[in-house]
């Protein structure tokens, strides 16, 4: 931590000390009592010393039961739902946001059920739950308690609520996750809630609390996504973070950074988003916002996978779930962190399929590795026993070692990379390319014969010796061999693959750049 973080960590315990101090003082009323619990929760939760924010909650709901006043027993209960959403206590927090709602409206305090809706629905969002967020926030908007937001003393209420407006209304759109019936009127009210905010941060920007201009920050940049303007965004995305990590806000600086992340993944920056993320991930781990360090892992093994950086991206999933686990394990008393889990595995499972197909691919070139090439093999062969039989070519480029050794590495990356776009050009969709490693690739012939496999071959051969690689190297020239056999169930699949390499080995011998089969030459 930063010496303005350690400075301002201390601070915030001074604050919480002497919230707790008022807290206990004889001499205070239960409307003060009451208060000094509530604030001395949300500084506990801040410094992340969730048992503190517990008890001083839970201190919060009994001194409040001791009084008739239900608008304070409303808040007293709204702030252990607080507490319990940190220690991913989901049901409790539901609970204690039903029980604040049922006495708001018993009592006729519209503020109440607007604190309600307001905490309620940033719960959700807290929990990507974007139509639940949506939900509150459209019940209290046609509720008779709406008229409460106008009210002066309800000014930050007011402006918290068109945050969450913002956010949830943005990220169902932009996941279209709204029927065509809805969505007119929802950009309405995004639209309407985004002009708000935006003229709150016009007028007070600068004079903001940190904590303010951080939520502002995070629901106008995701208005920009959703309307396109990707200028703006980055423009904001770059405010909040600086403005975080200035304040030396923990939590709000890693998220600022996620934000911006997705930001540049948008622009296709890539690089960008994956550094951020990056930051992001070496940032939370190791501290107790291990949901936060879940999150940042995710994306960054998004980020990998759009830069067709596989591995990676398979690697930082595998992460994911180890983090999970731990979350578990460390939380295995709060049954509501179950259903976060279960969250967890639903939002991962769709990554999982996506990542389980990148880690069959070659992270250089992209082509399908050697598994999925054997996978293949296997379904072709067991084919050909019933009589449909395919053929095999084992290609191997010329000389590449000297391209290497004479031009570097970089250029003999460049070289795979283009080789394999060559010949995906000059396949069919049912042909197989994939990499066996190095120099060397196969290409799988389904239910073709050796002869016209061989013609097929003869003509990927030509493609790469005639094709320009000035754009890679001056004056390269690039060639290659292959050895062509059939996979017709005479043998099983390790004999047609030695067939195939005996016939590569013969057209290196009899000078390369050749098409041999098992049968001859081509």
């Amino acid at each position: 931590m930063t010496a303005p973080g350690h400075r301002r960590m201390a601070t915030l315990l001074q604050e919480l000390n002497v919230l707790r101090a008022q807290a206990a003082a004889p001499e205070a009323s239960a409307e003060q009592r009451v208060l000094a619990h509530r604030d001395a929760t949300y500084l506990a939760i801040d410094l992340k010393d969730l048992a503190v924010a517990m008890e001083q909650a839970l201190l919060c709901v009994r001194v409040a039961h001791s009084t008739d006043d239900a608008p304070l027993q409303v808040k007293a209960h709204v702030t252990l739902g607080l507490a319990l959403m940190e220690v991913f206590d989901d049901q409790g927090a539901q609970r204690e946001f039903a029980t604040a709602q049922a006495l708001a409206e018993e009592a006729g305090d519209a503020r109440g059920v607007a604190l309600v809706a307001v905490n309620a629905s940033h719960h959700e969002l807290e929990r990507r739950n974007y139509r639940r967020a949506a939900q509150y926030l459209e019940d209290f908007t046609t509720s008779p308690y709406q008229a409460a937001l106008r009210r002066p003393d309800a000014r930050s209420l007011r402006q918290t609520f068109y945050i969450n407006v913002v956010v949830a209304i943005a990220e169902l759109l932009m996941a279209g996750d709204l029927s065509p019936v809805d969505v007119p009127q929802n950009e309405a009210h995004l639209q309407e809630a985004a002009a708000e905010v935006a003229r709150w941060y016009r007028r007070e920007g600068p004079q903001m609390p940190p904590q303010d201009a951080a939520a502002v920050l995070d629901a106008l940049t995701r208005h920009a996504l959703w309307s396109g303007d990707l200028g703006a965004a980055m423009i904001m995305a770059n405010d909040h973070v600086r403005i975080t990590q200035d304040a030396s806000l923990p939590v709000l600086y890693g998220r600022a950074l996620l934000d911006r992340s997705r930001v540049h993944a948008c622009t296709g920056d890539l690089i960008g988003a994956m550094r951020d993320a990056d930051h992001a991930v070496r940032y939370f781990e190791g501290t107790v916002a291990g949901l936060w360090a879940v999150r940042s892992r995710e994306t960054l093994a998004a980020a990998y996978a759009r830069a067709g950086r596989y591995r990676e991206a398979f690697e930082t999933q595998l992460a994911v779930t180890r983090r999970v686990e731990e979350l578990y394990r460390d939380y295995h008393q709060q049954r509501a962190l179950v259903s976060q889990v279960e969250q967890q595995a639903r939002e991962a499972e769709v990554r999982a399929h996506a990542l389980s197909e990148a880690a069959l691919r070659d992270p250089l070139t992209g082509a399908p590795n050697r598994t999925v090439a054997m996978q293949v093999l296997h379904r072709l062969y067991d084919r050909a026993q019933r009589g449909q039989p395919s053929a095999i070519a084992l290609l191997d480029l010329d000389r590449f070692k000297g391209v290497n050794d004479t031009h570097g590495h970089l250029v003999g990356d460049a070289v795979l990379i283009e080789t394999v776009r060559l010949l995906r050009s000059a396949l069919s969709e049912h042909d197989l390319l994939a990499r066996l490693g190095g120099e060397e690739f196969i290409v799988i012939f389904p239910e073709m014969a050796i002869e016209a496999a061989a013609e097929r071959c003869a003509h990927l051969r030509d493609t790469l010796h005639r094709a320009s690689w000035d754009a890679v190297a001056p004056g390269l020239g690039i060639s290659g061999s292959f050895g062509v056999a059939a996979l017709d169930g005479g043998r099983d699949i390790t004999g047609t693959l030695r067939a195939a390499d005996r016939a590569l080995y013969e057209a290196k011998a009899a000078g390369r750049n050749r098409v041999v089969t098992a049968a001859g030459v081509a």
